[in-house]
């Protein structure tokens, strides 16, 4: 006959609790003889049959699941659903495997944040796609992202971007969505950024910086262009902004981390602020 085991001994051997098997005894996936005295005890089958589901709830196959595959009990039913479950599992792994990507890209940004905040530099800009067309105003190209990411969630990540010229009179600004090629490898998003509109600055002056702001003001632009000038660098005119961070305290923006960059131009060039 082999031996009994206790509702005790049962949750130890097999590394649940008590409530555990009471549960599923509840669901009928379990049913213990009672003693003499009404103490339950598990029979050597009974743990076999624990054991099975153990495995298969470590495999995170729900109740309802296991008690449909040990309804049917034909071979074919545990087939199609060992294939249902690998084909969630797969799902599951993509999708772990995008957010893993989406952080990795996220953590170089702050980076940034670290390396340059407050230091005025010259630098190489990489290579970067715009995935939106270019808009006139912060709204239009915020809501360009939300409907952006409705097809294509890798492009969370994107920096709302704005461009403007200082030697245009008015000083109008542009906005668009893009994403340095660092991002765009480590996305999986060779294919699209092939198909969209792109530029790079061999050399660049470039800063971040805290503002109270989420856009570049007059004050911001002026103090690049002014070292840039102490430093004897002659800039093009074109400024290129976008935050990397804001840190908001009890729902109220408190910090916006923001990258700037002003191309350098190839000769001496006049600037009017």
């Amino acid at each position: 006959m082999g031996r009994g085991y206790t509702i005790g001994e049962a949750a130890k051997l097999l590394h649940v609790s008590r409530d555990t098997l009471r549960f599923y005894e509840k669901k009928k996936l379990a049913a213990p003889s009672k003693a003499e005295n009404g103490y339950r005890y598990y029979a050597e089958e009974d743990i076999r049959m624990l054991l099975d589901l153990v495995f298969l709830r470590k495999l995170q196959c729900s109740i309802q699941d296991i008690q449909r595959l040990y309804a049917d009990g034909s071979l074919a039913c545990a087939e199609s659903f060992l294939d249902l479950r690998i084909q969630e599992e797969e799902k599951e792994i993509r999708r772990h495997q995008q957010m893993l990507h989406q952080l990795t890209v996220t953590r170089y940004t702050r980076r940034k944040i670290t390396e340059s905040l407050g230091q005025y530099s010259l630098r190489q800009i990489p290579r970067t796609y715009a995935f939106s067309e270019k808009l006139p105003d912060y709204d239009l190209v915020r809501d360009a992202w939300f409907h952006t990411i409705q097809e294509e969630t890798r492009l969370e990540n994107c920096y709302l971007h704005e461009q403007l010229e200082l030697c245009k009179e008015g000083q109008e600004r542009q906005y668009y969505l893009v994403l340095e090629e660092y991002a765009v490898k480590e996305l999986g998003l060779e294919a699209l950024a092939s198909t969209v509109p792109s530029f790079a600055f061999a050399q660049a002056v470039h800063c971040v910086y805290a503002s109270k702001a989420v856009s570049p003001t007059f004050e911001d632009i002026q103090a690049m262009v002014c070292w840039a000038r102490e430093q004897g660098i002659p800039l093009t005119g074109e400024v290129h902004a976008h935050y990397l961070w804001n840190h908001y305290r009890e729902g109220r923006l408190e910090t916006s981390y923001i990258e700037m960059y002003m191309p350098v131009g190839a000769g001496e060039r006049a600037l009017t602020l």
